[in-house]
This record gives C-alpha cells, sequence and structure tokens, in this order.
C-alpha cells in the first residue's frame, strides 16, 4: 500500500514553511525520514519495492521545493515514470534515521533523469535511476516547457553516465511480443 499518510505530511510541511523558492534545480537535495514497520518484509528489513516508492516520496519534496506541483495542478498535468534502474547495496533497517540524496542529472525533449541515493548510517543502500515525465490528455510535455513555465533558465543537458543509461535500456529492454 502506498504511503499517503507520508505524501500528507510532506506536503503539509511545505504548506507550513515559508522557504524561498529553490533557485538552482541542478544542486542536490536531501529528503529525510525514517523506515517503519508498515516498510520491512520478513528479513527484517526494507521490502525491495519500498525503494522505489521512498524515491517517489524524494521527488515529491523535490517537487514541492522548485513550484513544480503547484505548477502541474494549474496546468492540469500528471506526473509519470518512464523508467527506472536500482541497484541494491546494503539492507536497509527499519525504524533507523536515513536520507536521500537526490539529484536532477539531465533532461530531453521528453523526459526529466533523477538520481537517488538511499543511505544509512552513512552508506548507500540503494542507488537508482528515474526516467520522469509530464503528461497532459494529448500527451507527453517537452521538459523545456515546463522549465520555462517555473521560471528556469536550464538548457536540455545529460550526464554522459546518464545518456550511456538511456542507450543501454532503449537497445537491451524490447518489449517482447504478447504472442510469442
Amino acid at each position: 500500500m502506498y504511503p499517503f499518510h507520508r505524501l500528507v505530511m510532506i506536503a503539509g510541511k511545505h504548506i507550513l514553511s515559508r522557504r524561498k523558492k529553490v533557485e538552482d534545480v541542478t544542486q542536490k537535495y536531501t529528503f529525510h525520514f525514517r523506515p517503519g514497520l508498515g516498510d520491512i518484509d520478513l528479513y527484517p528489513e526494507v521490502n525491495n519495492g519500498r525503494h522505489f516508492v521512498f524515491c517517489d516520496l524524494a521527488r515529491y519534496d523535490f517537487a514541492l521545493k522548485i513550484g513544480l506541483v503547484k505548477y502541474i495542478k494549474k496546468e492540469k498535468y500528471l506526473f509519470v515514470v518512464g523508467g527506472s534502474t536500482i541497484r541494491y547495496r546494503k539492507r536497509l533497517r527499519p525504524f533507523r534515521k536515513s536520507k536521500i540524496v537526490t539529484k536532477f542529472v539531465g533532461y530531453n525533449e521528453k523526459f526529466f533523469y533523477f538520481h537517488h541515493a538511499i543511505q544509512q548510517n552513512g552508506a548507500v543502500s540503494s542507488s537508482a535511476i528515474v526516467r520522469t515525465g509530464i503528461r497532459d490528455k494529448n500527451g507527453t510535455i517537452n521538459p523545456e516547457v515546463v522549465m520555462k513555465g517555473l521560471g528556469f533558465d536550464v538548457k536540455p543537458f545529460m550526464e554522459p553516465w546518464v545518456a550511456e543509461w538511456i542507450n543501454w535500456d532503449d537497445e537491451t529492454h524490447q518489449w517482447p511480443s504478447p504472442d510469442k
């Protein structure tokens, strides 16, 4: 089950805070959390799928900080995830202070790309790259339009390792025909 209570807490924190809008979307952002009982499996450690949920929450926190949520609501757009890859490195234990360092690592004519490093006790527990987009009823919105709409003057860019990941993902992950 999706932890809507955490999403509500994140939104409430932003509503109550009087922070100035973020000026540089390319800087790293940190999201703090503690995994709870609802996040663990039988071992006890955070369930593998929950790592992605925590990355979602970190991106929502980022989106609130840069004014993207307000913009999306105004324009009647939707967030979508277009692909992701994660690498698990160490166990993520429940009830311990944890953080996700999120970095906006590029965008092209269709997608935004984010890197997330989930950390606990100073060690990286998992690392993920996530391809995200913004859509309306007519299709995908060009990220450059979104950046301008938010008031950011950031031209399309891509960290080299992200471009390699895109090529790898596009070349090696063709969906098989359902008839086979």
